[in-house]
């Protein structure tokens, strides 16, 4: 279904769907950046209490903040993102799922940086994949897609907000996980989970975890296999797809 949303002076066209086999009505705009499988493997993997206090750093319309606020519907979930349109949806798709987020516009590093004094047990990321230099001002995908802080400086910003011992989630590409772990590995305790296309292939995507202030060797995690040999989704991602997240994957481990 196509909806009508007002974004300053004209309307944007965005369509109401539903993501863990309904368990969560979800609006995004019919073009652009729109939710795929990566913000849903990445949220059923953080682990929550009630206690927490948590951070999602470039929500877009907010589908990993409402995951963990269905998660765990105690724990306090702050969602910021530089383009105003996608925190107005991600405000209206908290209110359509009766789930309360906090809802910030600012971007990421900014000197005015309305969090200057707040920090996170847990902070999660799914950032935008492309550098700047792949930028298309045409391109619709634009804020979701491309870089518009540098990889390093983003997680910078992410790791500032964590307190001690609090946990970082990212999922980015495979290719960039030495850039990820130039940074990390700095940081404290490192797990990395593989994703993988179909069995036998190598990993597309990289979900990393990280303990800040915690030391101990970097882990590589059993992989998540996301297709079958049919190309269909594998049981582990229909599971997941489904809201039926895997303790396997959810447990906390030695970090």
């Amino acid at each position: 279904m196509v909806h009508l949303q007002r974004s300053g002076n004209y309307m944007l066209e965005t369509t109401e769907d539903n993501i863990l086999n309904g368990k969560i009505r979800l609006f995004q705009p019919k073009n652009g950046y729109r939710v795929a499988v990566d913000p849903i493997i990445l949220a059923s993997l953080v682990a929550l209490r009630p206690c927490h206090k948590v951070l999602d750093v470039g929500c877009g319309s907010g589908a990993i903040s409402l995951i963990l606020k269905l998660k765990e519907k105690a724990a306090e979930i702050t969602a910021i993102d530089m383009d105003d349109e996608m925190c107005q949806i991600c405000q209206r798709n908290g209110q359509a799922n009766f789930l309360d987020l906090e809802i910030i516009t600012t971007e990421v590093g900014s000197f005015s940086d309305p969090l200057k004094n707040r920090f996170f047990d847990v902070v999660v990321t799914n950032p935008p994949f492309f550098s700047a230099q792949s930028f298309r001002p045409s391109n619709a995908k634009r804020f979701a897609n491309f870089e518009t802080l540098d990889l390093l400086h983003w997680i910078s910003y992410c790791l500032r907000k964590l307190k001690n011992n609090g946990v970082f989630y990212i999922i980015h590409c495979a290719t960039r996980i030495g850039d990820i772990l130039e940074v990390l590995n700095k940081i404290g305790s490192v797990e990395i989970m593989p994703l993988f296309p179909k069995e036998g292939m190598e990993a597309k995507r990289v979900i990393i975890k990280c303990k800040k202030n915690h030391k101990s060797g970097a882990k590589i995690l059993p992989g998540l296999c996301m297709h079958r040999a049919d190309g269909c989704y594998s049981a582990d991602l229909s599971d997941i797809l489904k809201g039926n997240f895997l303790p396997s994957l959810q447990q906390e481990t030695a970090i």
